[in-house]
């Protein structure tokens, strides 16, 4: 199905895309078509006009029609990619220069070198066995939790050493905090507290409760390529210095207010630096938006009752800053009221599960009365992606719980608790992210 227009303003629907002139009515047009899906072209007719010309471009983030906007780039006639520039936080907003000569652009979504993400059917998440009479299955959230919460802190301000940890830790809460490391440099929106308090960061990293995300280094955008490499690159760089050993995935926020120029996706830059975008879903906390700690409370109960990941962001921390200390203090006490309820970890811990989840199978082996053997396929990357997930076990009512045993291909025992769950008991144990066999004994 094609959508085609032709204007000097803003155009009629293209299956959800918006295309429009930047600060510019005339006298050059462009017809739009909408090739297939997420492929758009634009064929401009410049009729004499010789002054730069910019499209802008938007693409819809949300619903059926929804753009994988991180995978988009823009192509001439000739397939040479033109440099395209974006917000930090609106990837799908694209704003195209049209250099002399070029007439006729294509926008596209690319399919991702590792392929687009495969979410197996939740059904292929639980086995319920016949012949055992025992269920088995992942778990949603870690723990049997209903819904996860992230806390996280823009900018690397001062403020969240000397008053977000310690308030963090006295709750017994975990942070994700975004951070500028990147050398002091004229132009920036940087706060250069990460690189005058690096050795504080370090001893932060060394306690292992608290996590860092790349915000790039120095919160100002990028102009070109290069620049962009080194704004993303040189701040994960940074951060893996201070956690050698983990994992290397991380949230990456470009930033509000600053504006990237690329020829490339942003996929592009997640893949090559292992992070993943965190630019958007997130409740600002500033004090300023008004009616903080109610809009959290409405939030949090919103995403407990769906089983969704709730996050909240902040900036600074302390009386007469974006955030003071009292409200920061009243949106963690709600948090505290429905602990047992949520998981509250870094931005990272909880991308994990989520992805570790999605791709995960489950497929039964074997069973009989008193016993069953599963297979767990995950398909994420072990080196990156390593949060333990939670497996439910739910026995049959003939058999003792504390009796049961579950065993890892080597043969191993593993460690499991005992919990309540309606009227019954079920078994809840942790198990790696990797492709690998289980058996469940009720008479070992």
């Amino acid at each position: 199905m094609l959508w085609m227009a032709a204007s000097h303003a803003q155009l009629p629907d293209l299956g959800g895309v918006k295309v429009s002139w930047d600060r510019y009515t005339g006298p050059a047009s462009f017809t739009a078509t909408s090739e297939a899906r997420f492929k758009l072209r634009v064929q401009v007719d410049r009729k004499a006009d010789t002054q730069p010309l910019t499209l802008r471009v938007e693409l819809p983030n949300t619903g059926p029609n929804a753009w994988p906007a991180n995978d988009v780039e823009v192509r001439d006639e000739g397939s040479a990619a033109l440099l395209v520039q974006r917000s930090g936080i609106e990837w799908e907003k694209l704003l195209i220069p049209l250099r002399e000569g070029v007439n006729s652009i294509v926008v596209q979504a690319e399919e991702p070198f590792a392929g687009w993400p495969k979410t197996a059917p939740e059904k292929d998440r639980v086995i319920q066995d016949a012949a055992s009479g025992a269920q088995v299955r992942i778990a949603n959230w870690p723990h049997g939790r209903r819904a996860a919460l992230s806390i996280r802190f823009d900018d690397s301000h001062p403020t969240h050493l000397s008053k977000a940890i310690p308030i963090l830790r006295e709750y017994g809460f975990k942070g994700t905090f975004m951070v500028n490391p990147g050398p002091k440099e004229p132009g920036s929106r940087q706060n250069f507290s990460f690189e005058t308090q690096h050795a504080e960061w370090e001893e932060v990293m060394k306690r292992g409760d608290m996590e860092l995300a790349n915000h790039s280094a120095h919160h100002r955008g990028a102009r070109s390529d290069e620049e962009m490499e080194v704004e993303v690159g040189s701040a994960a760089e940074a951060i893996w210095k201070l956690t050698p050993g983990r994992s290397k995935l991380m949230a990456l926020n470009l930033g509000g207010g600053t504006r990237w120029e690329t020829t490339r996706t942003l996929r592009h830059y997640l893949d090559k630096h292992h992070q993943f975008d965190a630019s958007s879903g997130s409740l600002g906390m500033d004090d300023s938006y008004g009616g903080r700690v109610e809009a959290f409370r409405k939030a949090l109960a919103s995403h407990l009752e769906r089983g969704l990941w709730c996050r909240m962001h902040y900036h600074y921390i302390g009386d007469g800053l974006s955030s003071s200390e009292a409200n920061f203090r009243a949106a963690l006490d709600i948090a505290k009221q429905h602990q047992d309820k949520l998981w509250i970890a870094g931005m990272a811990d909880i991308h994990k599960y989520q992805a570790e989840r999605s791709s995960t199978k489950l497929t039964l082996v074997k069973s009989d009365a008193n016993s069953l053997t599963f297979q767990l396929d995950c398909g994420t990357d072990a080196t990156l992606y390593d949060q333990p997930l939670t497996i439910e076990v739910t026995p049959p009512a003939a058999w003792d719980a504390a009796k049961v045993e579950v065993k890892d291909a080597s043969g191993s025992a593993l460690k499991a608790e005992i919990v309540k769950s309606g009227n019954g008991r079920l078994l809840r144990l942790e198990v790696t992210p990797q492709t690998s066999s289980y058996s469940i004994d009720s008479s070992p």
